[in-house]
């Protein structure tokens, strides 16, 4: 009784190695069947196994072996958040803070807006005038005609107008003033102004493109400039020459000179007469006050025949230069109308 009760014991013991044996050799088997081995990366640990799908109804299991779970391999990327935007890196340089104001959100409101003429009433959520006119995709051209500023806040019934400028070209003519250029002249006496060169105003022609809004001028561009008459300055001598009183001293022919473009001056005889009279009475007396013509009694710087006739304008017509050019002007104007009269009849004469 006690062998056969040990031979029993033995043969349960064998049994219980030989279904341990087995159990080990299935759960192996499935292992290199069916495991996939995660060599690590994406973040997670090596050699992670795969949840794989359970054995069929008709594999072969061990009575007392549990089955073994394999657990899922974890995934390497986190799970989306929804409400998840993706953000651009910032661009290079100073932000932009009109456009991102322009992006900003506020509560909704209702205003007009109106493009070349045509309104219509637009609910919006932008909280500037940049961005409703992003958010209704409006493209403003350089010469649009905004009536609002670009970053001004939206309000509730604001009425918002962009319009095209009507364009039109216009011409005008303008005159152009001459300038006045003065000359010092030493050969002058002092306070005398003598125009050298007389100045003539000038008109230009210039084309412009106007534009309208409304029938309003906005804005108005010079496209072109035409000179239909050229713009003369004016030169005028001005005179520096300090000459002492005619009355006390008897001029040299130098300040007889000066002494006479002054008087020409005056009488409103240009320059081109003050050359006739110098060439003149060059020939006659050589500006000399005292100059006298024993043969003929004529005397002064004209030449006055006789000089007595100098004393209807003074009774110092012997020293003093300014009563001699004085007659001799006059004499010259009432025969001859000019300077240059008179020394063309000199030419054809010899004498005047």
């Amino acid at each position: 009784m006690a062998r056969t009760r040990a031979r029993r014991g033995a043969r349960r013991k064998s049994n219980g190695r030989i279904a341990r044996t087995c159990a080990q050799a299935s759960v192996l088997g499935l292992l290199v069947a069916g495991s996939v081995m995660v060599a690590g990366g994406h973040g997670g640990p090596a050699n992670v196994p795969v949840r794989v799908a359970a054995a069929s109804s008709s594999s072969s299991s061990v009575a007392g072996v549990p089955p073994t779970v394999v657990p899922p391999a974890a995934d390497p990327s986190p799970a989306p958040t929804p409400a998840t935007v993706a953000t651009a890196p910032a661009a290079a340089g100073r932000p932009n803070p009109a456009a991102a104001r322009s992006q900003e959100r506020g509560e909704p409101l209702t205003l007009t807006l109106e493009l070349d003429g045509g309104e219509r009433d637009v609910t919006t959520t932008a909280v500037t005038v940049r961005g409703l006119l992003a958010e209704h995709d409006v493209v403003l051209e350089p010469d649009t005609a905004l009536s609002h500023d670009l970053d001004a806040p939206l309000q509730a019934a604001m009425h918002l107008s962009a319009r095209t400028p009507v364009a039109k070209t216009h011409a005008r003519t303008a005159e152009v003033d001459f300038a006045t250029e003065e000359l010092p002249d030493p050969g002058l006496a002092q306070g005398t102004r003598i125009t050298q060169t007389p100045g003539r105003t000038g008109t230009n022609l210039t084309t412009y493109v106007v534009q309208y809004v409304d029938g309003v001028e906005v804005a108005r561009t010079q496209v072109m400039q035409v000179v239909q008459t050229p713009v003369i300055d004016e030169v005028v001598r001005v005179g520096t020459l300090d000459l002492p009183d005619s009355k006390k001293t008897v001029l040299t022919p130098n300040q007889a000179r000066a002494l006479a473009k002054s008087m020409l001056a005056e009488r409103g005889w240009d320059a081109g007469q003050y050359t006739c009279l110098d060439k003149l009475w060059t020939r006659e007396s050589n500006w000399r006050v005292k100059a006298a013509n024993s043969s003929s009694g004529a005397y002064g710087i004209p030449q006055s025949l006789p000089g007595t006739k100098m004393g209807s304008v003074a009774s110092d017509w012997r020293t003093n230069a300014r009563t001699q050019i004085s007659w001799g002007l006059k004499y010259v104007s009432g025969r001859y109308g000019t300077p240059c009269g008179a020394w063309s009849a000199f030419q054809s004469k010899g004498w005047y």
